[in-house]
């Protein structure tokens, strides 16, 4: 294999971040173009649709899982080897998910197709922070969501047109096919980033105390843990807006297809709004504050609304398009906070975030539902509020004093420095 393409796409063209933003979407489209199919895959294989509802579940913990292992390895060996890694093997047990004939082969298939995708996303990140700091890094951020936010909008509807030429099996040939397309262009034409690849020791203990240090340092936690808050909101609500859409409010399946992209819609607006503001130099701060205030009170005003028997389809989703364009704002400042502390093991803080991440929006999903009582929407706007309260909670309480400290001990070093 040749260790440097011959060709490479310069990083600072927007085809390079396109890339980067398709790579992020294999996560979405692995999960969303099966939803409208689950009922088939059920009956093909002989078991319930609650049963082949775990291809969700496996795969949501492999990509937890996937990255926690691979942030390290990324930090010694690069970040270009272990991308063509994760698209290799989303691509590898597509293709095996496709010929499947038991349940238990399709979910050992699906979990490491989980642990391929949530290496991709890792690495993106992590590539980001390698080739750019500060608002830069935020804004390119912010156009990596842009394009990834695309997929939530049309996977389900790719996903029921697939199925309809070749059942579920068609939609893992499909996804296969991107992850086979992908690698190739990750070979072809993207260059090591990483700059100190292959220089780091690596092992255990190495490993564990690169964990340590960004679990002690109270900006970089804090911001993984307003990215993983904010996951969750936006996780409960995927999970639980058919049955509340359609169970609750009685929106009929090809309505709730369109206000679902439509709620979706404000993701893509919101990192739009972001790379705007921050090429315009609105602080990372100021849009942080904003934003996370904006997703509280919105969830807030549904839970109030959910609970006096008031809410209805167009406030549901009016609101959270309003939420999610906040959640646009807020996730690629939050998620360069993570990461701009750690430059040497940045692969392993995009590993936590990214396991955070998706271990948090498992357990807003598993609550909202196990809570959902058949007749109102509290359970999904109560889990969306107390995980939105909880990110702002954490970005009053600890990312914010954290970085007034640490830029005060800045200040007294550079004074220091000067009377010396």
């Amino acid at each position: 294999m040749r260790s440097v393409p011959r060709h490479p796409l310069r990083t600072d063209r927007a085809t390079f971040t396109l890339l980067l933003g398709a790579l992020v979407t294999l996560a979405s489209f692995a999960t969303d173009m099966g939803l409208p199919v689950l009922e088939g895959t059920a009956a093909s294989l002989g078991v319930t649709a609650s049963r082949a509802a775990l291809t969700l579940s496996v795969f949501m913990a492999g990509f937890a899982a996937g990255p926690l292992l691979c942030g390290p390895l990324s930090d010694r060996y690069g970040r270009r080897p272990l991308l063509l890694a994760g698209c290799g093997a989303f691509a590898l047990f597509g293709v095996l998910a496709t010929v499947a004939r038991s349940l238990e082969s399709l979910l050992v298939c699906r979990t490491l197709m989980g642990m391929g995708a949530g290496t991709v996303q890792v690495l993106v990140l992590a590539t980001v922070r390698d080739l750019h700091s500060g608002s830069e890094a935020r804004t390119r951020q912010s156009y990596v969501n842009m394009a990834a936010g695309v997929a939530p909008i049309i996977a389900p509807t790719l996903g029921v047109w697939i199925a309809a030429l070749g059942g579920w099996r068609a939609i893992y040939a499909a996804l296969a096919l991107g992850g086979v397309a992908l690698f190739g262009i990750v070979w072809l034409r993207v260059a090591e980033t990483a700059p100190l690849a292959g220089h780091r020791r690596l092992g255990v203990g190495q490993a564990a105390a690169s964990y340590g240090r960004v679990l002690r340092h109270p900006v970089s936690l804090g911001n993984a843990l307003i990215v993983a808050l904010s996951f969750g909101s936006l996780f409960a609500y995927v999970s639980g807006s058919s049955l509340v859409l359609m169970g609750v409010l009685g929106a009929s399946a090809a309505l709730y297809g369109a206000l679902f992209a439509a709620t979706s819609l404000g993701l893509l607006l919101g990192a739009l709004l972001n790379a705007r503001l921050t090429r315009r130099g609105v602080s990372h701060v100021r849009l942080l504050g904003i934003g996370l205030a904006t997703t509280a009170a919105v969830a807030l005003v549904l839970l109030l609304l959910a609970a006096t028997g008031l809410l209805r389809s167009w406030s549901l989703v009016g609101l959270l398009v309003v939420g999610n364009v906040a959640h646009g704002v807020v996730r690629p400042n939050a998620a360069q906070g993570a990461l701009e502390p750690m430059p040497e093991i940045v692969g392993v803080a995009s590993a936590l975030l990214s396991g955070l991440q998706m271990l948090t929006g498992a357990a807003a999903s598993a609550i909202a539902a196990s809570l959902f009582d058949g007749r109102t929407a509290i359970a999904m706007t109560g889990t969306m509020a107390v995980c939105t309260l909880g990110a702002l909670a954490v970005h009053r309480l600890v990312v914010r004093p954290a970085e007034r400290a640490e830029r005060r001990t800045t200040s007294t070093r550079s004074h220091a420095t000067v009377a010396a």
